[in-house]
């Protein structure tokens, strides 16, 4: 230890002397080391804690209930996955049925939310209700009360800080519920889980529907319940979720796979590319360092220094700047993501952080790798300044070789070595091993750079003066280029990789949205009376009318769709579906396989999932028609639409999905109670596959059809086909002139789908963007801090201040350029990389998930491409001085 006092000494004092240069390296490393700090920080805040979920969940009450099947189940501690499920007759869940199975003492509350419509200052708005007790101490934790009094009769009502300022009113202001006509606003309450516009009404507002299997019941009981209880509870088919076994599991809780397992781990992927991107960013600056020190380095060589001596200097400096830069970045970063925790939960969340937390375990690994990240970017230069040349370093000379064809072909084989690794990993679904593979093609890239700066300095040749010195300039001090081109190239590449992923998971989400109308139509379907009685008949002008007084109407047809024909029991369920041809059906019941099956599952085609969300309304999707409305509900046109209206007057089938047509041929299923998929009573029809209409999963089955399967045909509503896109306001008044038909007539608009986006992807976003932004600025800076002797030399022979500042600007754009260059497409390739692994773990599973489709981030890119070189120009250029004193050589 004691050789290392003398040298971190002199670290101390060539800190302080060098005080800009300084400032620059400890920036290279604390920058990444800040956002990979800030990104912990936050993602640890927002990561709930067992016991805080529950609280959100549960509030003050011991656990949760749904009375799903009518026979004996089996559950895991979670009360979330369900294995042999009761095949009894299905219950019918009530709250005195519950307290009958629960210990004396308990009591239960319903879990009631829903959409509801209040009208304020901004008109009317749409925003979830929930109806409750606000003064019940058991609700804390689910919700807070902020401001005011709990609502304490059924014309009061307490409102979110967000669903305040949407429908424009106070506390004590009024809002108006169409149901219930105004309520007083009383108190400012907070749902931790959604910051986004809520309401709390008190319980009797809305008449609240009869329990059902989907019915949730939050349980307090006079001790906390226990695994046995709910097993007993689980013989009854009641599924539970408590507080107490959630937090201590029993050790013979059964357990299944999830999704989200542990097989691949974005998150080892970007703390990977994070470390190999300090050890770049900080490169350049040891490289520039050790440099301007040439000199020195010699003095104490041809004053008996030893070469390890040498060595020790320049890692001191490593040493000295890595443990400041890790304890100023993380003391930073924890600083910003405390101040930020407001504006990610209200901007990006939307929901409550857990706590102020500071992930001490990443934050110290973080510090420790700034550490690593310093000496290991001091190594090169170290090991440079080890065989400085003494007495050309005391003469002022530079070396001036360049980079063997070695180098190169090495370069090439590390790249060649890290694409197989990857690759290997991508097969294997190993994150480490796609880790290593990217890291290993990184530092070939870099290894190739000094090579790809010589062939840039060759092509420079044509370029005008100040582009042309810049180039091989540049060529020249290759020692100090390429790690700077390495650093920019290090950042843009984590910034396009989140960028891919983040385009591919937007394009995932949308491809599994389903249009259920062409955007802007809308549609009103009849509901269930106060009394469960039917609208009989339906009153199709007093639909047409409320539709044609709120919106842009253009034509407006009836929608029709499957009954019961007469004399049906009360109770029947009367519908109909089209089925696959049964050599297309998956074999195997994702509830009743095996493992053995599961994994033939996997491998068999014909069990390919496919998921879909329906976005807007969805009653359209389905439709009886004779061919008459088709065109209108389908938005199908041309030849398609003739052909489809053509089979549905011969009394066939029109579907959107070509699989379910089998030469010709659409199956109809018909579903009963004793058989809920319908396999045993099928009609075959002929069908037809349309190809534009809007809805993929669009269905149009003729009267004839629908006869032929025994059953009947009704009006359930209307479809809206509009002129343009609505404006929000006109949606609030068509929703508001649909309930106000009365029945429970429901109106729905199709809407563009806005997918949303994670707080971690956010971060993570925004975090490489701004590393990938600073590095390239504060690279070429550092490489510009080197040419300062070559500018002097310009103003000695009488170039302008102009020449210097372009060549200045030259340089900047080189470095930045052919960095950002090959970032992106290193990026691209290390984004199919990830894309490639998620894909694998997906289909590796039964039932799969939705893969993740290619996609180029196209701003990602251009970002990278184009406004990285920019700023790095721009900011090279205001503070870089082009006018120089002359430096004195010796």
């Amino acid at each position: 230890m004691r050789t290392w006092l003398v040298p971190l000494r002199i670290a101390r004092r060539e800190a302080r002397r060098a005080k800009g240069r300084t400032t620059l390296v400890l920036a290279l490393i604390l920058l990444p080391v800040l956002g990979l700090s800030f990104a912990a920080v936050t993602y640890d805040m927002f990561t709930l804690t067992p016991a805080e979920r529950l609280d959100r969940e549960l509030g003050r009450f011991e656990g949760s209930v749904r009375w799903q099947f009518g026979g004996p189940v089996t559950q895991d501690a979670e009360g979330y996955s369900v294995m042999s499920p009761g095949r009894a007759e299905p219950p019918t869940p009530s709250a005195e049925g519950l307290l009958a199975l629960l210990p004396a003492g308990s009591r239960v509350a319903l879990v009631d939310e829903r959409e509801v419509r209040l009208r304020g200052g901004t008109g009317e708005q749409k925003l979830p209700g929930h109806q409750l007790d606000l003064a019940d101490a058991a609700y804390r934790g689910r919700v807070a009360l902020l401001r005011g009094t709990a609502p304490a009769s059924t014309g009061e009502i307490a409102l979110n800080a967000a669903a305040m300022r949407l429908l424009g009113v106070r506390l004590g202001g009024t809002v108006r519920l169409p149901e219930r006509g105004d309520l007083r606003v009383v108190a400012e309450m907070e749902l931790p889980e959604n910051l986004k516009p809520v309401a709390v009404l008190h319980p009797g507002t809305l008449p609240v529907d009869p329990p059902g299997q989907q019915s949730t019941w939050l349980v307090d009981t006079p001790a906390p319940i226990t695994w046995d209880q709910v097993r007993a509870l689980n013989q009854h088919g009641v599924l539970v979720r408590s507080r107490a076994v959630v937090l201590d599991p029993p050790p013979d809780a059964p357990s299944w796979p999830s999704g989200n397992g542990d097989v691949f781990r974005l998150g080892v992927l970007v703390f990977g590319l994070g470390v190999l991107e300090i050890v770049l960013l900080a490169g350049p600056a040891f490289a520039v360092g050790a440099r301007r020190r040439r000199r020195e380095l010699a003095l104490v060589a041809a004053n008996g220094g030893t070469p390890a001596q040498l060595r020790r200097i320049v890692l001191a400096d490593g040493v000295l700047l890595g443990v400041v830069a890790g304890v100023a970045g993380t003391a930073v970063a924890v600083a910003a993501a405390f101040a930020l925790r407001g504006v990610f939960e209200d901007h990006v969340a939307h929901a409550g952080a857990g706590g102020y937390r500071v992930f001490p375990a990443a934050l110290l690994g973080i510090a420790g790798l700034a550490f690593v990240a310093g000496v290991g970017a001091a190594l090169v230069p170290a090991f440079a300044a080890a065989r400085t040349d003494v007495v050309a370093a005391l003469a002022g000379r530079r070396n001036r070789t360049g980079p063997g064809r070695r180098w190169l072909f090495i370069g090439l084989g590390m790249l060649g070595a890290g694409a197989a690794v990857a690759g290997y990993g991508v097969v294997a679904i190993d994150s480490t091993v796609v880790m290593a593979g990217l890291v290993l093609a990184e530092l070939g890239l870099v290894v190739v750079t000094p090579t790809l700066v010589g062939l840039v300095a060759r092509l420079g040749r044509r370029l005008p003066l100040a582009p042309r010195i810049a180039v091989r300039d540049l060529a020249r001090h290759r020692s100090s280029t390429a790690p700077a081109i390495s650093a920019v190239m290090a950042a843009v590449l984590g910034a396009v990789t989140i960028g891919v992923f983040f385009a591919s998971d937007l394009r995932r989400q949308l491809d599994m949205q389903v249009a259920a109308l062409p955007d802007g139509y809308a549609e009103i379907t009849r509901g269930w009376g106060d009394r469960g009685e039917r609208a009989d008949p339906l009153p199709t002008p007093r639909l047409v009318q409320a539709a044609a007084a709120t919106l842009p109407v253009a034509t407006t047809v009836e929608l029709r769709g499957v009954t019961c024909p007469a004399g049906a029991a009360a109770d029947a369920s009367c519908w109909l579906r089209p089925v696959l041809p049964v050599h297309r059906r998956c074999p195997y019941r994702p509830g009743d396989a095996t493992p053995e099956e599961q994994r033939k599952a996997i491998r068999d085609p014909r069990c390919r999932g496919n998921g879909y969300v329906l976005n807007g309304g969805g009653n359209a999707t389905t439709i009886v028609d004779d061919g008459s409305t088709v065109g209108v509900v389908s938005a199908a046109r041309g030849e398609d639409l003739a052909r489809a209206e053509a089979t549905l007057r011969a009394g066939g089938v029109v579907v959107a999905d070509p699989s379910l047509v089998d030469h010709g041929t659409v199956l109809l299923a018909v579903p009963s109670r004793e058989d809920p998929e319908g396999y045993g009573h099928t009609v075959a029809v002929p069908g037809y596959v349309t190809t534009t209409a809007v809805s993929r999963v669009f269905v149009a089955m003729s009267p004839q059809a629908v006869a032929k399967a025994g059953l009947a045909v009704e009006v359930k509503g209307i479809v809206v086909a509009t002129s343009r896109m609505p404006t929000r306001a006109e949606m609030g008044a068509f929703n508001e002139a649909a309930e106000a038909l009365g029945n429970s007539y429901h109106g729905s608009v199709a809407w563009p789908y806005r997918p949303d986006v994670t707080v971690e992807l956010v971060v993570l976003g925004i975090v490489a963007a701004v590393i990938a932004l600073g590095a390239a600025g504060i690279a070429t800076g550092l490489a510009a801090v080197d040419s300062r002797p070559d500018l002097a030399t310009l103003g000695a022979v009488g170039a302008s201040p102009g020449v210097r500042r372009r060549l200045t600007l030259s340089q900047a754009g080189v470095i930045a350029g052919l960095g950002s260059l090959l970032g992106a497409a290193a990026g691209l390739g290390a984004g199919w990389a990830v894309l490639a692994a998620l894909n694998r773990k997906a289909l590796s599973m039964w039932p799969s998930d939705n893969t993740y489709p290619w996609a180029v981030p196209w701003p990602n890119v251009a970002v990278a491409v184009l406004v990285v070189p920019a700023v790095a120009m721009v900011g090279t250029a205001m503070f870089t001085r082009a006018r120089l004193p002359i430096e004195r050589r010796t």
